[in-house]
């Protein structure tokens, strides 16, 4: 019986003595996998992150504006800009619109039942609300006059674009632009993938999905999981896109980009980024022609830089991490050459592009 029982407790010290022996080669184990990765890391550094350094050196030779103000919002968050007819400042935020002069004292405020992400003003002064899944229309008094249908439950409206006679909204929740008449109704779906008509349809990864009406009234709109602007008539044919993905000034990167679009009274493009934080103007077919703003001019981690531009030229940012205004004036070639360090001389102006 004492024999079995010594059998037993040797049994039992071998299995432990294996156990330990697991224990030990698999902490072994880990801790050295764990040195070399941390080693791997320091030296090569997170292979998936943005190294913007050369786009801090490289910025300046692109860059032809300059923030000339900005305006500090007294909201705890902000969401939206648009400019009125009479140079007025509208910033959407936090249950409501603040309604600023051009010198950015307070003139009004419009209190709403909720966030609205994205908003316009047309020529009348009413203000038009995007409220996650319909829209709102304020007149210029401040007095709710429109109320419109609910776009669906998955609806999230981050855009409005406006004509004389309608309403473009983008829709990143369904992944379309709707048209719908002023009193918030629909009228059209446009955007859907559609083969026989060459639509590819709208791939939009995170809430950023941006539209707006160019000079000949035509619509566009950012696909940005395609790195793309996309124009279509107002009867919803696709008529052209341009853009390509890259980490370059002239590219698009990240998941999906660029987030914000505005067009210029000369048919140009002002475009905004998240990922590396840029805001860029491109030509009429999609050519890079300047820098407004690089990655040094941001908060790391800036997204959401809404955008609106007025007659004179100047871009409006809307930059949520400062909760302010600012606005970007295009430098004179005098001045432009100067920052780069280039004489003033005609054969030296061949990187400018003409106003």
């Amino acid at each position: 019986m004492e024999k079995e029982k010594g059998n037993g407790g040797k049994r039992y010290d071998r299995l432990l003595t294996a156990l330990i022996i697991f224990v030990s080669l698999s902490a072994i184990l880990y801790f050295a996998i764990r040195a070399i990765s941390e080693n791997a890391v320091k030296e090569w550094g997170n292979p998936f992150a943005y190294d913007i350094s050369y786009f801090k050196k490289s910025e300046k030779d692109l860059s032809h504006y300059t923030e000339e103000r900005r305006i500090r919002i007294d909201l705890p968050e902000v969401k939206g800009v648009a400019l009125g007819p009479n140079g007025s400042i509208y910033v959407s935020g936090d249950n409501g619109v603040l309604i600023l002069k051009k010198d950015g004292s307070r003139f009004a405020s419009v209190i709403t039942a909720g966030t609205a992400r994205c908003l316009a003003v047309d020529r009348n002064r009413d203000l038009y609300l995007g409220m996650t899944e319909h829209i709102e229309v304020y007149d210029s008094k401040s007095v709710k006059k429109v109320h419109g249908e609910s776009l669906g439950e998955n609806a999230i409206i981050t855009s409005i674009a406006l004509t004389e006679t309608g309403i473009f909204a983008a829709d990143a929740g369904n992944r379309i632009v709707w048209k719908l008449d002023k009193s918030g109704k629909k009228q059209m779906r446009i955007g859907e993938k559609n083969k026989a008509r060459d639509i590819p349809g709208f791939v939009i990864p995170s809430p950023y999905f941006d539209v707006a009406i160019d000079p000949d009234g035509f619509l566009w709109a950012a696909n940005t999981g395609r790195h793309s602007l996309e124009n279509y008539s107002q009867t919803g044919d696709f008529r052209s896109s341009w853009g390509k993905y890259g980490l370059d000034s002239g590219g698009f990167c990240g998941c999906c980009n660029p987030t914000h679009i505005a067009v210029m009274a000369d048919g140009s493009f002002v475009t905004s980024e998240k990922g590396i934080v840029r805001v860029k103007v491109f030509n009429r077919i999609g050519e890079i022609v300047s820098l407004v703003a690089g990655p040094g001019q941001f908060a790391e981690g800036t997204v959401g830089l809404d955008l609106t531009v007025d007659s004179s030229g100047l871009i409006y940012v809307l930059d949520p991490v400062k909760r302010a205004v600012r606005i970007f004036k295009k430098l004179n070639r005098e001045t432009a050459v100067q920052n780069r360090g280039l004489q003033p001389a005609s054969d030296r102006l061949e990187w400018w592009v003409p106003d």
